[in-house]
């Protein structure tokens, strides 16, 4: 008896080995491949200034672009404009153009009022006043999942996503030294941080009073955030033109 299990894990060793033995032979060596960028123009666009200095005006002069106008701001501007009132308009729309459409860019003008339907929603599946009212941050992490998902699915249904956002004033913050908070989008906590991580590019929008021109930066620094993965954009401060923004276009 004791042969024949001796023979048998012997035998079962030799499979196991043989296997082992192939599987290295038919698999192909990983490759060492330099790829190039696939893209050069940001995906999802974050741009952020001080309500009425421009934002939506320049929206409506980009080709091909969708805005959709969460606060009523575009009624005196003509372009491609889809207002909506409510969450539940806005996932209307958003299933309308998962149907097809014929845009390029599509603009949420603003994400501040989708995080305000966000929470409104949450209050009301939750049956609570306010979402702060939710044990552990519970709420907030529900109000970060709609917002996100929203985006997400913007950049799903469209090639280009522009998301515009009213601007949170820089201020210092005193506790035993000088600390600046710098400017930033005027959304709370950790939505804020998680989706400007998630935009390609985050710029602040503002008027140059005295060249008389609509501007944003891309630069950062302890009183503004901003940044850019696309190279171009990277540590830049021009005027805002859509073909600067978006190479290749007109």
């Amino acid at each position: 008896m004791e042969n024949l299990v001796i023979r048998y894990l012997k035998q079962y060793k030799d499979i196991y080995d043989n296997t082992i033995y192939l599987n290295k032979e038919s698999r192909m060596a990983l490759k060492k491949v330099k790829r190039k960028a696939v893209s050069e123009n940001p995906k999802s666009l974050l741009l952020y200034g001080a309500p009425k200095v421009g934002k939506t005006t320049a929206l409506s002069q980009l080709k091909d672009c969708l805005i959709i106008d969460t606060e009523g701001g575009a009624n005196m501007i003509e372009g491609f404009i889809e207002t909506v009132n409510n969450r539940g308009e806005l996932i209307n729309l958003l299933k309308e153009a998962q149907t097809g459409h014929d845009y390029k860019y599509v603009a949420i003008d603003t994400i501040d009022r989708i995080a305000t339907w966000a929470e409104k929603a949450v209050c009301e599946e939750e049956n609570v006043s306010a979402v702060q009212d939710l044990a552990y941050g519970k709420g907030f992490g529900m109000v970060r999942e709609k917002v996100l998902n929203t985006v997400q699915i913007l950049k799903e249904i469209f090639p280009h996503v522009i998301i515009i956002g009213h601007r949170k004033w820089a201020r210092a913050v005193l506790d035993s030294k000088a600390i600046v908070e710098p400017e930033s989008l005027d959304l709370t906590g950790k939505l804020k941080n998680m989706l400007m991580a998630d935009c390609d590019a985050v710029g602040h929008v503002y008027r140059d009073e005295d060249k008389g021109k609509l501007m944003v930066t891309f630069k950062s620094n302890e009183a503004l955030e901003a940044g850019s993965r696309s190279p171009h954009l990277r540590g830049k401060e021009i005027e805002l033109k859509w073909n600067l923004i978006y190479k290749g276009d007109k």
